[in-house]
C-alpha cells in the first residue's frame, strides 16, 4: 500500500458470530474504508438507522456535528452512546447505518495515520461485541 499511488483491497473475514466484508481503496492521501460486518445469529433485524456527519453545521458550530436518521431502537441507542462510535466518526466523511443484519461503516483516514486504520478494525469489533452483549440480554428479557 504504501509503495502503490493506488489501488484497491477486498476481503471478508468469518468470526464466531459476525462475517466482515472489508474493501479498502486508498490514493496517493487517503485510505477509504468501507466495512460491512453481518451478524450471523441475530434473532431479528435492526431497525433502519444512520449517523452521519453535518459537514455545514460542524462548519458553523465550530465542531463535531451528526445527523441521525432511521427508527429508534436499543441497537440506535448503543450506536448514539458509545465511544467507539465517537471514535469511529472521527474519520473524514464517517457514517455508520444499521440495515437488516448488518452494521456498516464507511470512511476515510490520512495515509500516513496507519494506527487510524488499525484502529477502525479494532473500534468495528468492540462494537460489534457491545451489540453481541445487548443482544443476549434483550433476548433473556
Amino acid at each position: 500500500m504504501k509503495t502503490l499511488l493506488q489501488g484497491r483491497v477486498e476481503f471478508v473475514e468469518l468470526t464466531d458470530n459476525w462475517s466482515m466484508k472489508v474493501d479498502v481503496k486508498w490514493t496517493k492521501r487517503w485510505f477509504t474504508t468501507s466495512v460491512t460486518s453481518r451478524q450471523l445469529h441475530l434473532k431479528s433485524d435492526f431497525e433502519s438507522c444512520a449517523l452521519t456527519q453535518a459537514h455545514v453545521l460542524s462548519f458553523i458550530s465550530r465542531s463535531d456535528t451528526f445527523n441521525f436518521s432511521g427508527k429508534k431502537s436499543a441497537y440506535s441507542e448503543l450506536l448514539l452512546e458509545s465511544v467507539e462510535t465517537q471514535c469511529l466518526m472521527d474519520s473524514k466523511n464517517a457514517s455508520i447505518k444499521l440495515e437488516g443484519k448488518c452494521l456498516i461503516f464507511k470512511g476515510s483516514v490520512r495515509k500516513k495515520d496507519i494506527n487510524s486504520l488499525s484502529n477502525i478494525f479494532k473500534l468495528i469489533e468492540m462494537l460489534q461485541n457491545n451489540i453481541d452483549s445487548l443482544d443476549s440480554t434483550t433476548s433473556r428479557s
